[in-house]
């Protein structure tokens, strides 16, 4: 008499090519249905939201999210945690107030002290000589420079405080990576596979548009707007670019960018232009980004190498395009 049992070997080969038809389906469903974005004006910037397929109620949670971050983080919102904490030195913060600015530590530390969010007395002098058409003076450079250093928060439990009078901090270099994380977490909540949030040119893709198509990521071209200078394909990583073309202003025949070199309380002209940073998460794509554009292109690049899971692309004047050992796989 002949077993009716099957044999393991035969039920995976009927079950597996269901499995792969059930998957493959799930993708084309989300690659032919019609994505939905929406673009809304935060911290400063655009912020674009496109999931696939389309859920309303994700996005909705996923912009609150980046609304929580700017109503905690930013400098222009009198009542903001951080606002409170530079007009009176210290301030009892909520826990994603107290772990962005862990996070931007740490990272001061890997650049040492490229990357330093108490260079708001900085960026401040470099706004006023902007507005008052003045290059500062260097007493004026140094006073202020004289306030910053990362190693001077203090941080007991919910308290975070400055060692000394004037410190302000900034997290304007990694407060828009930071959202679009939270953002993401938000969507993934809800259950989303596929889905890119864009602040501005920091930003996180999730999943893949189709089957097989990543999200494709434009890398503008530092001295011109209108075109783009690389297209890289990502898949749940995050991507941020730094660079002098957007906020920049001229004196005395000198172009000055928006990023100012913590360390010496100058602003970075021209080497690099820009940096584009992808790494596993927003945070990390963002601050980096700025880091490295303050380090410079062989600095930076060293950096970079020297980081598991971050790969970065580096323009410099003429055009001069550096990547890093990994850069090719984008």
């Amino acid at each position: 008499m002949k077993s009716s049992r099957r044999s393991p070997r035969k039920i995976i080969w009927v079950v597996l090519p269901i499995a792969l038809i059930l998957v493959a389906a799930w993708y084309i469903l989300g690659l032919k249905a019609r994505p939905l974005k929406r673009t809304e004006m935060i911290m400063g910037t655009v912020v674009e939201i496109t999931v696939i397929p389309p859920n309303q109620e994700a996005i909705e949670e996923a912009f609150d999210a980046i609304k929580e971050v700017d109503q905690l983080m930013s400098t222009y919102k009198p009542e903001s945690e951080v606002s409170i904490l530079n007009r009176q030195g210290q301030n009892h913060v909520s826990l994603q107030t107290s772990r962005i600015i862990q996070e931007a530590i740490k990272f001061s530390e890997a650049t040492n002290g490229a990357f330093d969010i108490t260079c708001r007395p900085l960026i401040n002098l470099w706004k006023r000589a902007k507005k008052e058409e003045k290059i500062p003076t260097l007493k004026e450079i140094e006073e202020a420079r004289s306030l910053v250093s990362y190693k001077k928060i203090i941080l007991q439990g919910d308290l975070v405080k400055f060692q000394e009078p004037g410190m302000q901090i900034d997290l304007g270099g990694i407060a828009k990576g930071w959202a679009v994380d939270k953002a993401i977490q938000a969507l993934k909540r809800r259950g989303v596979r596929a889905a890119l949030v864009n602040a501005g040119g920091d930003l996180f893709a999730l999943g893949k548009r189709g089957l097989w198509k990543k999200w494709d990521v434009g890398i503008q071209n530092p001295r011109d707007e209108e075109k783009i200078l690389s297209t890289i394909e990502v898949s749940h990583r995050g991507v941020a670019t730094s660079g002098d073309y957007r906020r920049y202003f001229t004196l005395e025949g000198r172009r000055f960018s928006h990023i100012v070199d913590p360390r010496t309380g100058e602003t970075v002209e021209d080497v690099p232009m820009s940096v584009t940073v992808v790494a596993p998460d927003a945070t990390t794509a963002d601050a980096l980004a700025t880091g490295i554009f303050v380090l410079g292109p062989k600095e930076g690049m060293r950096l970079i190498e020297s980081l598991p899971g971050i790969e970065g692309l580096i323009v410099s004047e003429g055009m001069q395009m550096d990547t890093s050992s990994g850069w090719s796989k984008f």
